[in-house]
């Protein structure tokens, strides 16, 4: 049940654990009140309630990374139907977060080593070529996913992978802010709940009582360790630099660090440059240019949920505008963790960069189109 002032919810009781709220009397009042036609004053003191509620539910909320995208015309298919609007709900993938991400390592409690590994990534078909030259990027707040591009140890993401985007850092230090308000509050409930626990004679209603200030009590040590929490994501991304911060695991779980960081000022990519060449068990992707039909068949390459260089297929659903870049639409599954990864065609070659989703929908995915890709970055090659 949930209390009515408040909104706490707990199991069915007399009184309310947090707020000590007496529900019997709660409703006595209620109904003398709407017996006397006042009716607006207890809604608006149950929207107090639910809107503290809220607040504590939207601290445990996950951070999404996100950029706008512009972008150079290139030579496109048909576009299907009207030109895509931010109002439509379309954001960037926000990238995964470790807590909900586990790692290979905390997947599976048997991890081979490194030679083993490589070894057991066959390559005997296009996608296990196109997968070993992908890769998964760490950064402080999350991952994502990247993949080769030329000999020269290049990599290509996303812009919000690899860097954190201020509206949504104005967010995280927003809710910190809430979060401190709300403790402040909190810790003065206590006291004076402590203090009036002293007074308590009545043997009956003292264990309820001491009850009801555990329950407080816990409740803010989990809002104290929330707020850690969130100091801590704060400090890394306000100390972070990507060419210390950002780590590159490829499928054999090798590690490099970056040398070179390029941030495209018009769509949502990024270029990253390796210490060194492209090793030989990722050989680069090769894009395609010419465009597929609706129907045919693509997979995406990344990393969903912590869980490295995963493969899902599905097909081509359309072309559309996004200002006046080309986004490929697919329902090829495209979670947090994939943002970054290429889409490719049944031949291993990339036809787009996995960028964004329709939020609150299924089957809606959508790439930046490989051409304006290459373009962006003056990239060589191309079918």
């Amino acid at each position: 049940m949930q209390c009515p002032h408040c909104g706490f919810d707990q199991e069915k009781s007399d009184i309310c654990q947090a707020c000590g709220l007496v529900f019997a009397k709660y409703a006595q009042r209620q109904e003398r009140l709407q017996q006397a036609e006042a009716v607006a004053a207890p809604t608006a003191r149950g929207g107090r309630g639910r809107t503290w509620l809220l607040i504590g539910v939207a601290m445990i909320v996950g951070l999404a990374a996100g950029g706008m995208l512009r972008g150079q015309k290139a030579s496109v298919p048909a576009v299907s139907g009207p030109e895509l609007q931010e109002e439509q709900g379309l954001a960037p993938l926000a990238g995964e977060s470790f807590d909900p991400a586990p790692s290979p390592e905390r997947v599976s409690e048997s991890v081979p080593p490194l030679a083993e590994r490589a070894a057991a990534l066959p390559v005997s078909s296009p996608i296990q070529r196109a997968r070993n030259a992908t890769v998964f990027i760490r950064t402080p707040w999350g991952s994502g996913s990247g993949f080769f591009v030329d000999g020269q140890g290049r990599i290509v993401t996303n812009r919000h992978v690899v860097e954190y985007d201020e509206k949504q850092l104005g967010k995280l230090r927003s809710k910190i802010t809430k979060l401190e308000a709300v403790l402040k509050a909190e810790k003065k409930i206590l006291a004076r709940m402590e203090r009036e626990l002293v007074q308590v004679n009545d043997p009956d209603l003292l264990p309820r009582y001491t009850q009801i200030l555990q329950g407080r009590q816990a409740r803010y040590d989990q809002y104290q360790a929330l707020k850690e929490k969130l100091q801590g994501q704060l400090r890394s991304i306000d100390y972070y630099s990507p060419l210390s911060d950002l780590q590159v695991v490829m499928a054999d779980g090798t590690e490099f660090d970056i040398e070179e960081v390029k941030l495209s000022d018009n769509f949502d990519l990024a270029l990253l440059s390796l210490q060194g060449r492209t090793p030989e068990s990722a050989a680069p992707i090769r894009p395609n240019f010419r465009p597929l039909d609706q129907g045919d068949r693509v997979y995406t390459v990344g990393c969903p949920s912590g869980l490295r260089h995963t493969v899902t297929a599905g097909i081509i659903s359309g072309y559309r505008r996004y200002g006046e870049g080309l986004l490929i639409q697919t329902d090829a599954p495209i979670n947090p963790g994939n943002s970054g990864g290429p889409l490719i065609d049944s031949r291993g070659r990339v036809i787009g960069v996995n960028s964004m989703i329709i939020e609150g929908t299924e089957g809606l995915g959508f790439a930046i189109a490989a051409q304006d890709v290459w373009q962006e970055f003056n990239l060589e090659g191309g079918d």
